[in-house]
C-alpha cells in the first residue's frame, strides 16, 4: 500500500476516486466552516460592533439619553450618535437638552445631529441659543451651520436680529450666508435694508448675496 500527494491532499494508492474527490471536499468545508467562523471581513465586524454598542447602550432614546450624564467621554458621544439616528421624535427633545451640557463636545455633537437629521422643531431653540453669552464662538459656528441645514423660515427673523448686532466678524458672515441658505422670502426687504445701511463692503456684498440668493429660490419655486 502505497500513498500519493495530489494537488496538496495525501492519495492512497490504488483507493476508488470517489474515496479522494470525498476528501478533497471534506477538507474544503472544514476549511470554509473556520474560516466563518473568525472573519476578517470589515462589514462584519462593523455589524458586530454596532450590535455590541446597541445592546451596551440600550435600545431606546430614553436610555440613551441617561447615558449623556455618563463619565467617560466616549459613552456620552456613542448616546449622541445614537439619538441622532433614532427615528423616534423624542431623541430631538434629549438632542435639544444635550446642547446646554456641560461636556463642549457633546454639545458640538448635539447641534450637528440636529443640523443633520433637519430637525425643525429644534430651530427656535437653535436661534436662542446664538444670543445666550456663555455659548463660545465655536459652538455659535455650528449652531448657525445647523440652522442652515434645518432651513427653517421661521428662524429667519432672530437669525437677521443676530447678524445686525454680531461683532464677530466671522459669525456674522456665517449667519448671512445662512439667511440666503433658508431662502425666506419674508427676510428680503430686512436684508436690503440692513445692506443699505451697512457701511464694510465685504457685508455688504454678502447681504446683497443673499439677497439675490433668496430672489432666486423664489424664482425657481415659481416656475416649478
Amino acid at each position: 500500500m502505497s500513498w500519493r500527494v495530489h494537488s496538496g491532499v495525501v492519495r492512497l494508492a490504488g483507493a476508488p476516486r470517489w474515496v479522494f474527490f470525498a476528501l478533497v471536499a471534506s477538507v474544503g468545508l472544514a476549511a470554509a466552516a473556520a474560516r466563518a467562523e473568525v472573519s476578517d471581513s470589515p462589514r462584519d465586524g462593523n455589524q458586530q460592533t454596532d450590535r455590541y454598542e446597541r445592546s451596551r447602550m440600550g435600545t431606546k432614546p430614553e436610555e440613551w439619553a441617561r447615558r449623556l450624564d455618563d463619565p467617560r467621554p466616549d459613552v456620552r458621544l456613542d448616546a449622541i450618535k445614537l439619538l441622532g439616528e433614532s427615528q423616534d421624535p423624542a431623541a430631538h427633545d434629549y438632542l435639544m437638552q444635550a446642547v446646554e451640557n456641560s461636556d463642549p463636545r457633546v454639545a458640538v455633537a448635539a447641534v450637528d445631529a440636529l443640523g443633520k437629521i433637519g430637525a425643525k422643531d429644534a430651530s427656535g431653540f437653535l436661534s436662542e441659543q446664538l444670543f445666550l453669552a456663555e455659548r463660545s464662538a465655536g459652538l455659535r459656528q455650528r449652531i448657525l451651520i445647523a440652522l442652515g441645514r434645518i432651513k427653517d423660515p421661521s428662524a429667519g427673523q432672530r437669525i437677521l436680529d443676530f447678524a445686525a448686532g454680531e461683532t464677530d466678524k466671522e459669525l456674522r458672515a456665517t449667519a448671512i450666508r445662512v439667511l440666503g441658505e433658508i431662502g425666506d422670502a419674508s427676510a428680503r426687504a430686512p436684508i436690503r435694508d440692513l445692506a443699505s445701511r451697512e457701511n464694510d463692503p465685504k457685508f455688504k456684498t454678502l447681504l446683497i448675496d443673499a439677497e439675490a440668493r433668496i430672489t432666486a429660490r423664489e424664482s425657481a419655486a415659481g416656475r416649478h
